[in-house]
């Protein structure tokens, strides 16, 4: 089926881009805001965008009147953030974060997380955070200009923190100990560590490639 994203509404359209792109990692983003009152919600529209600098994209979708979330405001307000990646088995306390609490409210302290102080911005930290990544901001886009319906952030990484269970002697990463939660379409969920991932080089050369792909189509 061929779907006219042109006449087709977001209700309609939402489920079928989100549930396609898949798995989506999941960002859980703490912020403070003017008065120094944290938050703490989860984001899956997430993705790192380049190395030099250490940037990371997060979409944050407007409330349903166009509002933008406390998120937003927190970041525009203080130019900080922390994202965190999440584990299993903080999947409930994930989710209770997404919760719409009213603003000002902290969720952190309404669920009980516990948290550390961040070394190098003001936004907490989540205490039990395998990965977390200190953050100031280079942008925040509202988009689309006309009727914005998300607010586009691009945050610089200025201090990385990594378990030292996720890192082996030579603090190259344990990837099969790293195990995020991702988000699926609708309400399903999934984690990246599952029996049937590989390992995959990438071709030295194109020469390379296409012979590799011709003897491996030859011996079927």
């Amino acid at each position: 089926m061929i779907f006219d994203c042109s006449t087709m509404s977001a209700a309609t359209l939402y489920p079928l881009l989100a549930g396609t792109i898949v798995p989506r990692p999941i960002a859980w983003v703490s912020t403070v805001d003017a008065a120094g009152r944290s938050n703490l919600a989860p984001f899956s529209f997430f993705q790192l965008v380049s190395d030099q600098p250490p940037t990371l994209m997060i979409s944050v979708n407007r409330k349903s009147d166009g509002r933008a979330k406390d998120t937003s405001v927190n970041i525009s307000a203080t130019s900080q953030l922390v994202v965190h990646l999440v584990s299993p088995s903080e999947l409930a306390l994930m989710n209770a974060s997404a919760a719409d609490f009213a603003a000002g409210d902290s969720e952190i302290s309404a669920l009980n997380i516990a948290t550390v102080a961040a070394t190098m911005v003001k936004p907490p930290r989540l205490a039990a955070s395998l990965v977390s990544f200190e953050c100031e901001l280079v942008s925040l886009t509202p988009y689309p200009a006309a009727a914005p319906s998300c607010d586009i952030v691009l945050a610089k990484v200025v201090c990385l923190h990594i378990d030292d269970s996720l890192l082996g002697p030579d603090q190259r990463l344990k990837h099969d100990q790293i195990d995020w939660l991702a988000r699926l379409g609708g309400q399903w969920y999934s984690h990246s560590q599952q029996p049937d991932n590989f390992q995959l080089a990438r071709p030295a050369t194109a020469e390379l490639a296409v012979a590799a792909l011709t003897k491996s189509e030859s011996s079927e």
